[in-house]
């Protein structure tokens, strides 16, 4: 008892370290498009949002802000949309609290493109950004870079929409690969922050999983959801539970090398489909975070990526994802 009580001490520890190493970057360039994947304006949860003109001599550039409200203050499902706009000169930065910026949503996602006009997306590949979350007046859950998109041509074919098409702006991946998971219970309760990027507010997305434990092992999940979401990820299936790993699945009774009791694996998942009353559209693209929990404590970071997926736009309102 005592050994198991030192290994979840040491790997909150752990943990913490994580999180003081997620502004570090992790090698991306900078771009005209940043998509911060969570902002949590929820009683007692702040959300700190930085955007930074990294261009050292150019003229200033208008950034919109684009929040979208998977609930609001009421509670209630929306996927709605609310605007800001800042300008930055060159070498600035800007630092917000989501709930100063954006009053209306209590949480979802947002976006940040830069503009030369009233709907009038450029290319300015010089924008960074980072995104924090604290939890309670003193809990640190976590900080994540955006994920961050080159500015191709935004303006061609401008509909309203940012596409993420290899045109207007750098592609999505086609599959999302995240590199461990710890076998959920006791302090353990993980969640993934999923967002459709394809067909819009009108519609349902539907994740395809691969879920391994630590011998290789291979299951298969899925999970549907709506704009945004915040997931449990027993609540995805209970193959992330750690008494599942454990007692029913082949497992390697040595792993995790250090604490055998706590099982472990990896994950992969990609968009099925997105479906609105009229329309469903088959191989959407998605992302997901992680964020991982241990007690009061979280670590996030971006997951890998491979292949492409070129569908994706934000944000469509029409049921048939076009505009």
């Amino acid at each position: 008892m005592r050994f198991q009580k030192y290994v979840l001490t040491g790997l909150t520890a752990l943990a913490g370290l994580g999180m003081a190493s997620q502004a570090m970057a992790d090698g991306r360039n900078p771009g005209s498009l940043l998509l911060y994947p969570e902002f949590d304006n929820r009683a007692g949860v702040v959300t700190v949002v930085t955007i930074t003109n990294t261009d050292p001599v150019g003229d200033d550039v208008d950034v919109e802000f684009v929040y979208i409200g998977r609930y609001d203050h009421q509670g209630d499902v929306a996927c709605e949309e609310f605007n800001r706009t800042v300008t930055l000169t060159a070498n600035d930065t800007l630092t917000l609290i989501t709930n100063f910026h954006n009053p209306q949503h209590e949480q979802g996602y947002v976006y940040a493109f830069a503009r030369e006009g009233v709907n009038a997306p450029i290319a300015h590949n010089w924008l960074i950004g980072n995104v924090m979350t604290v939890d309670g007046l003193d809990a640190f859950e976590y900080s994540v870079n955006p994920v961050v998109y080159e500015g191709l041509n935004p303006g061609l074919d401008n509909n309203g929409l940012r596409k993420l098409n290899g045109i207007q702006y750098e592609v999505s991946p086609g599959m999302i690969l995240v590199p461990r998971f710890l076998g959920q219970g006791m302090a353990y309760n993980s969640e993934l922050i999923l967002i459709g990027l394809t067909g819009g507010a009108q519609f349902d997305t539907t994740v395809d999983f691969l879920i391994y434990n630590d011998n290789e092992e291979e299951f298969s999940a899925e999970h549907t959801f709506y704009c945004w979401d915040r997931v449990n990820l027993m609540d995805i299936s209970m193959i992330f539970e750690n008494q599942f790993l454990a007692n029913f699945t082949n497992n390697d009774d040595n792993e995790i090398l250090g604490a055998p009791h706590i099982e472990a694996g990896w994950f992969k998942f990609w968009g099925a489909s997105a479906s609105s009353s009229s329309t469903t559209l088959m191989d959407p693209a998605v992302y997901g975070v992680l964020v991982e929990r241990i007690g009061n404590r979280g670590a996030a970071d971006l997951p890998f990526e491979t292949g492409e997926n070129d569908s994706g736009a934000l944000l469509a309102r029409s049921l048939d994802g076009t505009f």
